[in-house]
């Protein structure tokens, strides 16, 4: 079961069709890089009784990045974006530069849109839009305008989605984007999509929430 929420019922969508699959493929990343941990660990020698309930369950936060890197090649090929991983800020400071996690490359229309992936805080909404306001700039690449800013985060939960809980998540999301944007930009959310996950257990549940939020500069013009 898969349950989309926009932040009003009715509402026309802000996001394109590739967002939304672009979604659909993350939420199938987390599936993958899931219950590929489980099964590699499945039958294991237990660990001592006193980290039961402290140790990590779920699929590293790279590892999804990289099970999603390898399912949107082909997506982002057919919309004929070029999708770069660890994309560089060519500064021409000294050091290792600064990179966004996904920039997605429109040749025929110049386009870069940026995203930040990863587990969802409240504090990693602020820093994340932080990050994409600040480097406004495309050094190094002159002909290319940023057409999106957008952040992609995810929570695991050992529960059934229902309606209920992902009004409940979108809710969450309207209200940590306004309590994040600031006077120089707005956090906005697009979407709230939750999805039932592969769970081990006999009459088990376990479901994932994935945001997908945008970044907008108070000077830019509001979305189409």
């Amino acid at each position: 079961m898969r349950r989309v929420r926009r932040p009003k019922r009715g509402q026309p969508p802000t996001t394109t069709a590739a967002m939304e699959e672009l979604i659909v493929l993350l939420q199938a990343a987390i599936e993958a890089a899931n219950v590929e941990r489980w099964a590699l660990e499945h039958g294991e020698a237990r660990p001592p009784a006193g980290l039961k309930g402290l140790l990590r369950t779920n699929a590293y936060e790279v590892t999804v990045v990289d099970a999603f890197h390898r399912l949107a090649r082909r997506h982002l090929e057919r919309h004929g974006y070029v999708g770069v991983w660890e994309r560089p800020l060519l500064t021409g400071r000294r050091g290792r530069p600064k990179a966004i996690d996904v920039s997605l490359f429109h040749d025929a229309t110049k386009k870069e849109s940026r995203i930040e992936l990863g587990l969802y805080t409240k504090s990693k909404l602020r820093d994340d839009a932080r990050k994409l306001h600040r480097e406004q700039g495309n050094p190094g690449l002159p002909g290319y305008e940023i057409e999106f800013n957008l952040l992609a985060f995810w929570e695991l939960k050992p529960a059934k989605t229902t309606a209920l809980v992902i009004d409940d998540w979108m809710q969450t999301f309207i209200n940590d984007a306004a309590d994040v944007s600031t006077a120089d930009y707005t956090v906005q959310p697009l979407l709230a999509s939750t999805m039932d996950l592969f769970a081990a257990e006999t009459s088990g549940h376990r479901y994932a929430v994935v945001g997908l939020f945008e970044v907008r500069s108070t000077a830019q013009q509001p979305a189409l």
